[in-house]
């Protein structure tokens, strides 16, 4: 994969946070703050430009995120390495996302035939509710944290509502019954991004994911995408199923947080 592809991922990625709220433009940086969802990182957080000053930079970070019980900056490849190493030195911690890239078909079996709807209703929108909510109770216990409450769960799907006219939610149904959810996001410059998936446990390993994959994909591709990107966790088992269905592995992000206790 060449670097002009790794790149393009990262453009994307970035324009992809800033659906989330308000954005501030400051000295070769760029705040997004959202008021309606003040615990959610990725809706207020700050994007740095190449040679950027670190310290008008932290300066105008304080003055439009000061309030903020947390404090998070995205950084790519694309940003000077002296940013990762002054967030590091400050106390901040980075949570690493793997990107992988799809150019082409996906690989592998073919999808299972299975019910994929789009979320219009306000009945859907409680069943995805309720899907999202249990894929947070899972994480909060799987990964023994508790960052996931339930005002939390509402302030997220508060800002799915809002995109969801660009970030489109899908659900696989079975009987009758949502039992998985995934996204898409046609992106910029022909990079797409598809997102956030997750299956009930009692139907995970039947194809629901697959199928939702391919959906969301196609999707994506529909509304102007060529290449797709997705995002996973480098010590969680989806990254090598995403790699096998033909996404290669391309490059990492981070997302660099320090608490409030931290910060103080």
């Amino acid at each position: 994969m060449q670097a002009v592809d790794a790149q393009a991922l990262c453009r994307t990625y970035l324009a992809y946070l800033r659906l989330a709220g308000d954005v501030i433009e400051g000295p070769r940086c760029r705040a997004v703050r959202c008021d309606t969802a003040p615990l959610i990182y990725d809706a207020n957080h700050l994007q740095v430009d190449p040679g950027a000053d670190i310290e008008a930079v932290m300066a105008f970070f304080e003055e439009v995120l000061g309030d903020r019980d947390h404090r998070q900056v995205i950084t790519t490849l694309l940003n000077d390495p002296g940013l990762d190493a002054r967030l590091s030195l400050e106390g901040y911690t980075a949570e690493v996302v793997l990107q992988g890239l799809l150019d082409g078909p996906l690989r592998g079996p073919a999808p299972i035939d299975c019910d994929i709807r789009l979320v219009e209703t306000a009945q859907e929108w409680v069943h995805l509710d309720r899907l999202v909510r249990a894929d947070h109770v899972e994480t909060n216990q799987v990964q023994d944290r508790h960052d996931y409450t339930l005002e939390v769960t509402d302030q997220m799907q508060a800002i799915r509502r809002r995109v969801a006219s660009e970030v489109k939610p899908f659900m696989a149904w079975d009987e009758g019954e949502p039992v998985a959810f995934f996204c898409s996001w046609p992106g910029i410059d022909g990079v797409g991004m598809v997102e956030d998936l997750f299956t009930l446990p009692t139907h995970r390993k039947r194809g629901f994911a697959r199928a939702l994959i391919h959906h969301c994909v196609a999707d994506a591709r529909t509304r102007g995408a060529d290449r797709v990107l997705i995002g996973a966790e480098p010590d969680d088992t989806p990254k090598h199923i995403y790699a096998a269905m033909g996404f290669e592995p391309t490059c990492l992000t981070w997302g660099w947080l320090r608490k409030r206790g931290q910060v103080d």
